[in-house]
């Protein structure tokens, strides 16, 4: 098992109690199978969400910063 980055796409439907949103980049260990990827919550252990692969995709690079005022 080794630890990836990956950004949820939008295809994915998040459960009721979820904690998993569209977008950001999170950590998540990728099943023995390389089925599912398993996400746990930074600040409880317990929390988990499990997601299949074909709602994730490689997200290695951090999103670049928008320039908002330009000269």
């Amino acid at each position: 098992m080794r630890v990836q980055l990956v950004r949820i796409k939008k295809t994915y439907a998040k459960p009721q109690g979820g904690f998993l949103a569209i977008g950001p980049r999170y950590p998540g260990v990728l099943s023995d199978d390389g089925l599912t990827v398993l996400f746990t919550h930074p600040g409880d252990a317990q929390w988990t969400d499990v997601v299949p692969v074909e709602h994730l995709e490689e997200a290695p690079e951090a999103a670049k910063p928008r320039h908002r005022h330009r000269r």
